[in-house]
């Protein structure tokens, strides 16, 4: 444990240091409490500050998405020329976007070590047991406590109570636990230590549950597209698990296999489907009325009500459009659209290019793993909802490509050095 707590040997590196374990306590609290989460990412904003006024001489780690990075913080800000609420939407953007990009760019400058990366990393996935120890309880309390939430009874007369732990609601309790799920897989795959090797395992395996118990559909065809990318860069043998959705509707009859036809099936009293048609329908609308820039970054919640009477009517507050590409599209334009997805599928393009390149069972290689499986599970869920659109899941996956990228910047400087060490030769 000895990488916990390092403090430095020089004024400099003592202060660089602290800014990386308020970056720390920022990771922990990330789905844990908002608030909180708040204090010490403004305490380690403040660090930051005072260590580049009094220490200028520290480098940016070159990313190969720095680019589209800043690029869709820029149009998601100049979005906000036609939003409704400018001063909500300004609002709205600094605790969003604002906040990705400074976490972001912060671990791409202060973070310099590999032992760094792993803290940052390992105190997520410490959070992440958390979430799901807590979310087990709640759970297991729910009827107890009147928490039966987020349950239609009348298209799922079986479903009783739905997990969302911290997270607020399931779908995006399943959104972070996909994230994690990735991670411990991949840490699973590449530590060399057999205690560890059991020990994600069982993490894994707890995160796997909790994820039954969101009863979220969109998550579930997810799970099938982290088994194809593992069978693909890991064992082929793990396609085995398509296998278990057969079996689970062959022989189990319950609340799960109820929920999991009904992705296959249509019944007039689940009305997600149609309006989530109604919101798609709106999105594209809104994105040909403004092309460009879009309604504005956070705005939909605004706007939907032109769109749809029924809506405006009912007095409803729909936050988004239920789909990641076309909520983006609205909101930005094609200008966000564009630098989002460059810097949503670039982090799998870069990821998925380390790992042909790497075959070496290490730390980094796990990172780079963590990474793609992640883009690819929100990918798929992002055509049915929005998970991005929160905060805490947001800053998980920004989290997740800064370290990433950090590392890849750290092997290129690397290489840079060698090559020049060569040529002088």
């Amino acid at each position: 444990m000895k990488w916990m707590i390092r403090t430095g040997s020089t004024p400099a590196e003592r202060a660089r240091l602290r800014v990386v374990y308020a970056m720390a306590g920022t990771v922990f609290f990330m789905p844990l409490n908002l608030f909180i989460m708040e204090g010490f990412f403004i305490i380690a904003l403040v660090l930051g500050l005072y260590y580049c006024k009094k220490y200028p001489k520290l480098t940016l780690r070159q990313s190969p998405l720095s680019l589209p990075a800043a690029g869709f913080a820029l149009a998601a800000f100049l979005s906000l020329v036609g939003a409704p609420h400018f001063l909500l939407g300004t609002a709205f953007y600094v605790f969003t976007v604002l906040q990705y990009v400074v976490l972001y760019y912060g671990i791409l400058l202060f973070v310099r070590h590999s032992w760094e990366r792993r803290l940052l990393f390992s105190t997520l996935l410490l959070s992440a047991f958390i979430v799901a120890l807590y979310g087990l309880y709640q759970y297991a309390h729910m009827l107890t406590l009147h928490e039966a939430e987020w349950v239609d009874n009348s298209a799922f007369p079986m479903l009783r109570r739905r997990m969302y732990s911290t997270l607020y609601n399931p779908n995006l309790l399943s959104a972070f636990l996909l994230i994690i799920m990735s991670a411990a897989a991949s840490m699973m795959i590449c530590t060399r230590h057999r205690w560890h090797h059991v020990m994600y395992l069982a993490f894994f395996a707890i995160l796997a549950l909790c994820l039954v118990l969101t009863y979220s559909r969109g998550a579930w065809l997810s799970v099938c597209a982290l088994v194809f990318f593992f069978g693909l860069f890991w064992d082929k043998r793990v396609w085995l698990f398509f296998l278990a959705g057969p079996l689970i509707l062959a022989f189990y009859h319950g609340g799960v296999a109820d929920r999991l036809m009904s992705i296959f099936s249509h019944s007039e009293a689940d009305t997600s489907v149609s309006m989530r048609m109604d919101m798609w329908e709106a999105a594209i609308a809104m994105f040909v009325d403004h092309p460009v820039l879009g309604i504005g970054w956070g705005a939909f919640k605004h706007v939907y009500p032109v769109y749809n009477e029924l809506i405006q009517e009912a007095g409803i507050v729909i936050f988004h459009a239920h789909n990641m590409y076309l909520n983006i599209l609205a909101e930005t334009g094609l200008a966000g659209f564009f630098f989002g997805l460059w810097f949503f599928f670039g982090n799998a393009w870069y990821a998925i290019g380390y790992l042909r390149s790497h075959k070496e069972h290490t730390f980094d290689r796990s990172l780079a793993m963590s990474l793609a499986a992640a883009v690819l599970s929100l990918a798929i869920s992002g055509m049915s909802d929005y998970d991005l659109f929160s905060t805490q899941i947001s800053l998980t996956f920004w989290l997740m490509s800064a370290l990433f990228a950090n590392m890849y910047g750290e092997e290129c400087e690397k290489n840079s050095k060698n090559s020049l060490r060569n040529n002088s030769q």
